[in-house]
């Protein structure tokens, strides 16, 4: 054994070394595909297409149009001269000579009659024209409203007067009044109501009875054939009757 080698140190190692190997080898391989892959993608590639070709552009001057002469029309054509009207010949005119007449006598001169001078007769008194008749007199103005507050009076005296009071409630000692509306047109009654109840059925019904039945006086002349409306209380007491 040589003493050099044996005295030489042994080589040191990594303990990593074999794990680097593999990594950097494996890496160079992944390039070389890499770069095969790129060769193989423009080996393949479609050949671009050739630059176009220049188009030859040639500029002409347009060719100058020929002139149109529009012919000139022709002159008008004188229009003919109008023939003058030959002049009529002048009738000849006799001249007829009239004798003259002869004179007329003059006319004798009628003198009129003088007039009659009128007696002097006395003046006669003229008599003042009578007085116009006084102008006539207008009749008095009705207060139909006075005129029909005193005929409400005669309506509610009739009215109190055509009470039947009745035989239940005069046995019960019951008492009360009611007020009733109506309209009056010449002794006849309609739109009979009641306006405030006594509160006893038996005497409203009175009350309403006794406008039918009542003997009503005529109304004055200003309101006759006019409807008067009223509203009057018909009061039912035991001391009246």
């Amino acid at each position: 054994m040589n003493l050099a080698a044996a005295q030489r140190p042994p080589a040191w190692h990594e303990p990593d070394d074999g794990k680097r190997w593999l990594a950097s080898t494996g890496l160079a391989l992944l390039i070389e595909v890499v770069v095969l892959v790129a060769m193989a993608w423009w080996v393949s590639r479609p050949a671009p297409p050739p630059p176009p070709q220049p188009v030859e552009i040639t500029l002409t001057q347009p060719k100058p149009q020929p002139k149109v002469v529009t012919p000139k029309p022709p002159p008008p054509k004188p229009k003919p001269p109008k023939p003058k009207p030959k002049p009529l010949p002048r009738p000849k005119v006799r001249h007829i000579v009239h004798p003259k007449p002869l004179p007329l006598p003059p006319k004798p001169r009628i003198q009129p009659p003088p007039a009659p001078v009128p007696a002097a007769r006395p003046a006669m008194p003229v008599a003042p024209p009578p007085p116009p008749p006084p102008p006539p007199r207008k009749p008095p103005k009705v207060d139909t409203a006075a005129l029909q507050m005193s005929f409400e009076v005669l309506m509610r005296e009739a009215i109190q007067d055509a009470v039947h009071y009745p035989e239940a409630a005069r046995l019960m000692q019951v008492e009360g009044r009611t007020q009733v509306a109506f309209t009056f047109l010449d002794g006849r009654v309609s739109q009979l109501r009641v306006v405030h109840s006594s509160g006893v059925p038996s005497l409203d019904r009175a009350a309403l009875q006794a406008v039918r039945t009542a003997p009503y006086p005529a109304p004055p002349a200003a309101l006759a054939g006019r409807p008067l409306a009223f509203v009057v209380w018909v009061r039912f007491r035991l001391s009246d009757n």
